[in-house]
């Protein structure tokens, strides 16, 4: 940690912190395993997503997966997989809700009347043994508010179609869509007075956080070699960057207006809140501050128009295309820009360095939707991408395919495996996902 008033950041990994470590240690660890769901809602184009043929990815990337050419050696599509849950099985319509709460927990969701039931998510369970040795246990994180009442998809309840981790049958975690709050949480330290006071003193003056380690920071210079000071001035400048944007999100605040009558400061820019977001879990896991995160981009069933795309009807809405060519357009044109935002969550976990390795090395990334044609609510052969983890031996540069049907719970099982987190089984897993 760099320590100033009221303040506590986490660094990143350093060469001198093997060197300091105490020579009664049998080994310095290695950087740790990570674990990162990044989900979309509506189903997406298949056509325009799935490669031609079994394989080595073709050389020229199906046109919605093409912002994701810069990391094609880092990330594999995966064919086959599917959620029997998240169908009817005899409860009606509600396709959507099911779909967001089955993804990471692979459970049919109680469907009563302002009642859930449902179980503890895969993240939350990796949480309990990675998220032992980190300050946060998990982080989850969206661009919507999550509710937890009400009932938003033929009769079930919002906490569904809302939340993809889930800490227990009955409650959801609780989802951050602030990035100012977030940076907080990782960076500035708690809510006791000495926290409240260097805050508010921010806050008047507009300063970084950095200036308030910036003394600890110049001690701790002196201690490093060169390589070690290069990452530190690298990291410390990533910090700076993402302050300043935070603040440039920040919609502009009237005097005139009560402090309670202001908005949020969440940016009203899809792509600009989403990237804003990557970037934190980027830096959480620089800092070793968690070693799971979820990214929920948009709440399951979202009828967000995307007007900088010239879309401007909902996008739930024209996920039941029911053929229409121009649906068809506006539809893949959707998927293709949350796809250019999870390119850029990418990108920053593989600037990001431990070491000789690159944090994207040691995370295990999962990219998707439950649902794969919006019109059919369609719940096999899922959208499903798998990026990073080279470090745990998973091969990429591919489109692999297993047989139809396959749970898709059996490939979580088989990244918690791989990251030390023994589970016997997930849902409805019917055992670990051979061929990563």
């Amino acid at each position: 940690m760099l320590r100033g008033f009221g303040t506590a950041m986490a660094l990143p990994w350093l060469e001198a912190m093997a060197s300091a470590a105490p020579v009664t240690r049998l080994r310095v660890p290695e950087p740790p395993p990570r674990l990162l769901w990044v989900y979309v809602p509506n189903g997406v184009h298949m056509q325009d997503w799935t490669p031609a043929a079994e394989g080595a990815l073709p050389e020229e990337l199906p046109w919605i997966l093409q912002p994701l050419e810069a990391h094609r050696s880092s990330f594999s599509v995966l064919s086959g997989l599917a959620h029997h849950h998240a169908r009817a099985n005899g409860d009606g319509p509600g396709d959507h809700a099911r779909a967001a709460a089955v993804w990471l927990t692979g459970l049919q969701p109680k469907k009563t009347d302002g009642e859930v039931g449902l179980g503890v998510s895969v993240d939350q369970v990796a949480a309990k043994t990675l998220g032992n040795l980190t300050r946060f246990k998990s982080l989850e994180l969206g661009c919507d508010a999550g509710r937890t009442n009400g009932r938003c998809d033929s009769g079930y309840s919002c906490a569904y179609s809302g939340h993809i981790a889930w800490t227990s049958a009955t409650t959801p975690a609780a989802k951050e869509t602030q990035p100012h709050v977030v940076f907080d949480r990782l960076f500035r330290g708690g809510v006791d007075a000495a926290s409240h006071a260097a805050a508010t003193e921010r806050a008047q003056r507009r300063r970084s956080v950095l200036d308030f380690v910036r003394a600890d920071a110049k001690r701790l210079d002196r201690q490093l070699g060169t390589e070690d000071r290069r990452k530190l001035d690298e990291y410390q400048a990533g910090v700076r960057e993402l302050e300043r944007r935070i603040e440039l999100a920040r919609p502009e605040r009237v005097d005139s207006v009560r402090d309670d009558a202001r908005p949020t400061h969440r940016p009203q820019d899809l792509a600009q809140h989403a990237q804003l977001l990557g970037d934190l879990i980027a830096l959480a896991f620089q800092t070793d501050s968690t070693r799971v995160a979820t990214l929920m981009v948009l709440n399951e069933g979202s009828n967000r128009p995307y007007r900088n795309l010239g879309v401007n009807e909902g996008h739930h809405s024209i996920s039941h295309h029911g053929g229409d060519t121009q649906k068809h357009d506006w539809i893949r044109r959707i998927d293709r820009f949350h796809v250019e935002q999870f390119a850029h969550v990418l990108t920053r976990l593989s600037e990001a360095r431990e070491g000789a390795e690159r944090v994207l090395d040691r995370t295990m990334v999962v990219y998707g939707s439950n649902i794969a044609d919006g019109n059919q609510h369609a719940h096999h052969d899922l959208p499903t991408l798998l990026a990073g983890g080279k470090a745990f031996g998973i091969e990429h540069g591919r489109h692999a395919v297993w047989p139809e049907h396959t749970p898709l719970m059996n490939l979580h099982l088989e990244l918690c495996a791989r990251a030390g987190v023994t589970i016997d089984k997930l849902g409805d897993s019917t055992g670990r996902l051979a061929g990563v």
